[in-house]
């Protein structure tokens, strides 16, 4: 439970992605604002070539445009690991979100998580797409509004003090009290296509 509260804290501040190993293609990153609460979402591109195989190790070498190499494992779960050829393109897509909501005042403090994986069927062109989902219901302890920072209990007992980045808002809709629904998404998906 120690983690859904790193999660919260971490959904305080915008949507970030990390540069990675690789060169992005695109990246987009949106927020939504309603009476009860924040979206903020983005989405990252990357692509890059199949340089080498190592199919007994099921290992998979690739290069971006750029010249950035990194060797990526395919699991047993990949049933088309056996199409994957040199020159192929493979293309990731990364996204991620955080919704902060007002939860009911009778709300108790909750956390759970959710994941899936589904891969491509056998016999059709390698692919996957995997999403994770974490929602924790925190309370707001204290305000700062002065130094925009939000100090937050979690359902475990976890306090953390948070600074709000100010794009997200002046803080004066909450107040102490106050119930808070997160929910933080990540999605990625991979497809492999023949130049």
């Amino acid at each position: 439970m120690k983690r859904l509260l790193l999660f919260s804290v971490l959904a305080l501040a915008l949507v970030s992605f990390s540069d990675g190993a690789f060169a992005q293609d695109g990246k987009t990153k949106m927020m939504k604002k309603t009476d009860t609460g924040i979206e903020l979402s983005g989405t990252v591109v990357m692509t890059a070539t199949v340089q080498a195989l190592n199919v007994k190790e099921r290992l998979i070498v690739l290069a971006d445009s750029a010249g950035n190499v990194q060797i990526v494992e395919a699991g047993p779960e990949d049933k088309n690991f056996d199409q994957i050829a040199i020159g192929d393109q493979v293309k990731a897509e990364f996204y991620e979100s955080v919704a902060l909501q007002i939860a009911d005042p009778d709300a108790e403090p909750a956390g759970g998580k959710a994941m899936g994986v589904m891969t491509a069927p056998k016999g059709e062109k390698p692919g996957m797409v995997a999403i994770d989902v974490i929602s924790e219901i925190v309370t707001v302890e204290a305000i700062d509004k002065a130094n925009q920072k939000v100090k937050l209990k979690g359902p475990d007992g976890n306090v953390a003090t948070v600074k709000v980045d100010p794009s997200i808002g002046d803080l004066t809709k909450i107040k102490v009290g106050d119930k808070i629904r997160v929910t933080y998404t990540k999605a990625l998906a991979i497809s492999v296509q023949k130049p």
